[in-house]
C-alpha cells in the first residue's frame, strides 16, 4: 500500500457526502420515531400500518451504506494524516476529537437526558439520583447511544496505529497505485460482506445490541470492512480514480437493486408484520436478505463516490459552513430531535407526512445549533 506523500488538494466532493450523510442519520432516527423499524429514544407511532412499512423501507436501504460510509470516509485520511503529524500528535488528536466529546457524553449528557426522557416520555417519578441508581438499571437511557459510532471510530483508529507502528512501512520507493476495483471485484465483495453478515446473525440477529455500548453487532462485519477498504482507498487514491463506466455501472445496478427492495416483503406475512426471518437465523430470507444489503450497499457507495467526484466537487459557503459543522450535528442530533418531535406530538398527520414535515424542521434546525455551538471560543478544537 502506498500512501500520499504530499498533502492532497481538499476533496470538497467528500465534504458533500459527509452533509448528505449526517442528514441520513437525523432522517433514519425521526423515520423510527414515526413508525420505521429499529432503536430510539422516542418512538410516537408503533404497529403495522402502510406509513411504518414504507418508512422501514427507507431506513433499511439507507442501512445499507450510509454509516458503513462514514467509516470508509475516516479511515481514508488516516494513513496521511498519521504520516504528517507523527504518531504522538495524531493519537493526541483523535483523543481531543473522538475522546473529549465520547466522555462528556457518557459522564453527563447520557445520563441528564436519559432521565429527562424517562420523566417526560416514561412518566418517571422521584429525583436523578433515585432513577439512575433503582428505576434505570437495564441502561435504557444510558450508554453509548449514537455516539457509538465514535467510541468504534476511536477503537479502529487506535488498532491500525498499533498495527502500522508494529510493521513500519518502509519509506522507499512509492508502488504504483492499484487500479481501482473492477465491476465483479464489487460484487464479490458485496457477496463476501453478506456471507460473513448473515454467519454473524445467525447468533445475532439485526436488533440485537450490546447493551452496554449500543454496538449493532449484526451490522460490523460491513464496518470493519468498509474501515479496512477506506485505508487501502488512501494509498491508491481511489475516490478520484473511479472510471466513469465503473460510475455509471454502479449507479444503474444500484438504483435497479433499490427498487427491487419491496419484492422481498412479498416472502413473508404482512399482515402480522412480522419481519423476524429477515432479521437472522438459519433463514433463507435473512441470507437473501444480507445479500441485497450488502451488495446494493456497496453499489451506492461506488455511485455515490463517482457522481460527487464529477459534479458536486465545489462548494458555496452554506455548504462550506454546512460540512464544518456535521460531525457537531452528529453529536448534538438526539438533544434536538426527541425535544422537537415531542413538542410537536400534538399536530394530528398521517405518520409519513408528520415524518417528512420534522424532517425539514430538524435538519436546519440541528446544524444551525451546532454552527452556533462551534462559534464558542476553543470549541473547534474539539469540534
Amino acid at each position: 500500500m502506498t500512501i500520499p506523500s504530499v498533502h492532497p488538494i481538499r476533496l470538497l466532493f467528500i465534504d458533500n457526502i459527509r452533509i448528505i450523510l449526517v442528514c441520513l442519520v437525523i432522517l433514519t432516527h425521526l423515520a423510527i420515531t414515526y413508525g420505521a423499524s429499529g432503536s430510539w429514544y422516542y418512538h410516537e407511532v408503533s404497529g403495522v400500518s402502510v406509513s411504518s412499512a414504507l418508512l422501514t423501507l427507507l431506513t433499511s436501504l439507507f442501512q445499507t451504506f450510509f454509516m458503513g460510509f462514514f467509516f470508509l470516509i475516516a479511515a481514508y485520511f488516516i494513513p496521511f494524516s498519521l504520516k504528517r503529524k507523527g504518531m504522538c500528535r495524531f493519537v493526541s488528536d483523535r483523543l481531543a476529537r473522538l475522546g473529549v466529546p465520547l466522555v462528556i457524553w457518557i459522564l453527563f449528557i447520557s445520563p441528564i437526558f436519559g432521565y429527562l426522557v424517562s420523566r417526560v416520555l416514561g412518566g418517571c417519578p422521584g429525583s436523578f439520583p433515585d432513577w439512575y441508581f433503582t428505576v434505570q438499571p437495564n441502561l435504557q437511557y444510558l450508554g453509548l447511544g449514537p455516539m457509538w459510532f465514535v467510541f468504534s471510530l476511536l477503537v479502529f483508529t487506535l488498532v491500525y496505529v498499533a498495527w502500522n507502528a508494529i510493521r513500519k512501512p518502509s519509506e522507499g520507493a512509492v508502488a504504483s497505485p492499484r487500479p481501482f476495483p473492477t465491476i465483479p471485484l464489487i460484487l464479490l465483495f458485496g457477496i463476501f460482506l453478506a456471507l460473513v453478515s448473515f454467519s454473524v446473525r445467525i447468533i445475532f440477529p439485526i436488533g440485537y445490541e450490546w447493551e452496554l455500548f449500543a454496538l449493532q453487532v449484526p451490522y460490523y462485519p460491513q464496518y470493519i470492512a468498509l474501515f479496512i477498504i477506506g485505508i487501502i482507498a488512501a494509498g491508491n487514491e481511489w475516490f478520484v480514480r473511479i472510471p466513469d463506466s465503473t460510475g455509471k455501472t454502479c449507479s444503474f445496478l444500484a438504483l435497479l437493486l433499490a427498487l427491487l427492495q419491496p419484492l422481498l416483503l412479498l416472502t413473508v406475512d404482512l399482515s402480522s408484520g412480522d419481519l423476524t426471518p429477515f432479521f437472522g437465523g438459519l433463514h433463507w430470507q435473512a441470507l437473501a436478505y444480507a445479500l441485497w444489503e450488502q451488495v446494493t450497499g456497496m453499489l451506492i457507495i461506488v455511485s455515490l463516490s463517482w457522481v460527487f467526484y464529477t459534479r458536486f466537487n465545489h462548494q458555496g459557503s452554506i455548504a462550506r459552513s454546512a460540512a464544518a459543522d456535521s460531525y457537531t450535528v452528529y453529536l448534538i442530533h438526539p438533544l434536538v430531535l426527541v425535544p422537537l418531535a415531542v413538542s410537536l406530538q400534538a399536530v394530528v398527520l398521517l405518520p409519513f407526512l408528520k415524518f417528512l414535515t420534522v424532517s425539514a424542521l430538524a435538519i436546519p434546525l440541528c446544524f444551525v445549533l451546532a454552527h452556533l455551538i462551534r462559534a464558542i471560543p476553543g470549541a473547534k478544537r474539539i469540534l
